[in-house]
């Protein structure tokens, strides 16, 4: 991937940046507040990223535009808050929400890695994958991911993985507790289930027995368990009914945009108010003029394309609310015997065939759990290993790599991540963020570019700054970053006669207001070309 350009802006007032090149590229202005972050997190966020603006900058109102090329092939991205249109060779496709955006990425752009989250195969998220080679200036934490919140530590290890052995981890100690507790409750389900199945056969005619027991305390002990299960299922139902909707809706958009017909025998199709013949298509963010045929088909497969990706989301819920259902079996059969009298007698009970059928399925699942476990005991040593392997080797480029870049330097890396509370002074944490992002680059061999904004944070001297820039010149791909100079090495052309760095400078932008009219019209352009009115 290599970032060909990129912008921001609204109908009034805009900012294009076109003069990145394939190698270092160096964004630099001899103060803050000249619009280099605001430009870095701007083309992050146009791919997906989660948003990390400075305070004070209401990225809502703004559209973010970027252009890249795939290994040869060019697409186009425009976003606005949660709407993100894709472009290549004059097709659009349209997507209001992150998520389908990813599921398309992942199938038309670039295959995203798999992740094991909280038990489930996953596709990994954006603003998880990019930490492998973007770092912003803000909401850094050497003990953890940027901005931590749904991912955690171990979800990056799972990501590191998956790039380097092709395929998610196997499974780990919590889930191999879990499926041999399943295993038992199973165990005692089919026990159950054979004494009713017995019972069943004696007595087909009762209908009913009657709760006598009183040992009503463990069931209420495990009412909040089973209901903060039961809401989570609920909520994953009604986000899976959600989307069931949208596609209706989508199928009925483009039912109704095929039978558009404005070329009428007796007229034409026009605006009773206002006589205008122009007919509009507008989704939460993006408005395209579907009155013309072109424009109208675009829409239409880009319609077609996210039926197909909610289709998919919906796969996706189904197998969290599987996931859930099974948690809720695991904690009903984890219930005390005397509160499973009750729960058992408390129902009508079932006919023999009925109850045949159920341990039939108990089998099924017992035969697929222990397969599950036969499969992991044989590659989880092999696996454990190697996972570790590539984390020492990333740790270990860490380490020449901060040796290179300060060889009296004290620290001593043993992870990807530093101890919880550990501080930095100083320019350590811009030294340690280095050495991950050029360790990761080296053992994962990504195709992305690296991104760093305020690469030279933290007081970090100039002989260090030249070694960092040296070490990026080395490696064959796109790098931006961007660093702030004191008015004496502005002045003395720092990073203008380099030969290896492609300086860009922003030092004439108006302070804290990067936007001006003169983009406006090829901003305006671009987002034209989107098929946006």
């Amino acid at each position: 991937m290599i970032v060909l350009e990129t912008g921001f802006g609204d109908k009034d007032e805009a900012f294009i940046e076109t003069r990145f090149k394939s190698g270092v590229n160096i964004l630099f202005s001899d103060d803050n507040n000249k619009g280099k972050t605001l430009v870095m997190q701007g083309l992050m966020y146009s791919l997906g990223n989660e948003p990390i603006f400075p305070s004070g900058f209401n990225y809502r109102e703004c559209s973010f535009y970027t252009k890249c090329d795939f290994d040869g092939t060019v697409w186009s991205f425009l976003r606005k808050y949660h709407s993100i249109i894709a472009s290549s060779d004059g097709r659009i496709h349209v997507f209001d929400s992150i998520s389908e955006f990813k599921h398309f990425f992942n199938s038309n752009i670039k295959k995203l890695p798999l992740i094991i989250k909280d038990g489930n195969k996953k596709i990994a998220d954006l603003e998880l994958l990019y930490q492998i080679f973007f770092l912003p200036q803000d909401k850094r934490d050497p003990s953890s991911i940027i901005s931590s919140g749904y991912y955690k530590k171990s979800d990056f290890y799972e990501l590191i993985y998956s790039i380097t052995d092709g395929g998610p981890a196997p499974l780990d100690d919590v889930l191999i507790e879990e499926i041999k507790r399943e295993l038992f409750s199973l165990g005692e389900e089919k026990r159950v289930l054979q004494k009713r199945f017995g019972f069943a056969k004696k007595h087909p005619t009762l209908s009913q027995l009657t709760n006598q027991s009183s040992d009503r305390e463990a069931a209420q002990a495990k009412k909040s368990i089973i209901g903060s299960i039961n809401t989570r299922i609920s909520e994953s139902v009604r986000d899976r009914t959600r989307e069931e909707n949208r596609i209706s809706k989508l199928e009925r958009l483009i039912s109704e945009l095929n039978s558009l017909n404005r070329d009428l025998s007796s007229g034409k199709v026009q605006c009773a108010d206002c006589g205008s013949s122009r007919v509009i298509y507008k989704n939460e963010e993006f408005s395209f003029e579907v009155s013309n045929q072109f424009v109208r088909n675009e829409i239409i497969e880009s319609i077609r394309e996210q039926i197909k990706i909610k289709q998919e989301i919906i796969d996706e819920k189904t197998r969290l609310i599987n996931h859930e259902q099974g948690s809720l079996q695991r904690e009903l059969q984890s219930i005390p015997k005397s509160v499973q009298t009750i729960m058992l007698h408390a129902e009508e009970i079932s006919t023999s065939a009925e109850i045949d059928n159920q341990i039939s399925k108990v089998d099924m699942r017992v035969s697929e759990l222990k397969e599950q476990l036969e499969d992991s005991k044989n590659a989880t040593a092999e696996a454990k290993a190697g996972k570790r392997a590539i984390v020492n080797e990333i740790v270990d480029i860490m380490n020449f790599t901060y040796k290179e870049l300060d060889p009296d330097g004290r620290q001593v890396f043993d992870d990807l991540f530093s101890k919880k509370g550990q501080t930095y002074s100083g320019s350590e944490e811009q030294e340690f963020y280095f050495s991950k992002i050029v360790a990761l680059n080296s053992v994962l061999q990504h195709d992305y570019p690296i991104i760093i904004d305020s690469f030279r944070s933290g007081e970090l001297s100039s002989g260090k700054e030249e070694i960092m820039i040296k070490l990026f010149a080395k490696i064959n791909k796109q790098i931006i970053v961007t660093s702030t100079l004191k008015s004496e090495e502005y002045s003395a052309n720092r990073y203008s006669n380099l030969k290896q760095v492609n300086a860009i400078d922003y030092s004439t932008h108006q302070n804290s207001h990067i936007l001006s009219d003169s983009f406006k019209s090829k901003f305006n352009k671009i987002v034209s070309d989107f098929k946006i009115v």
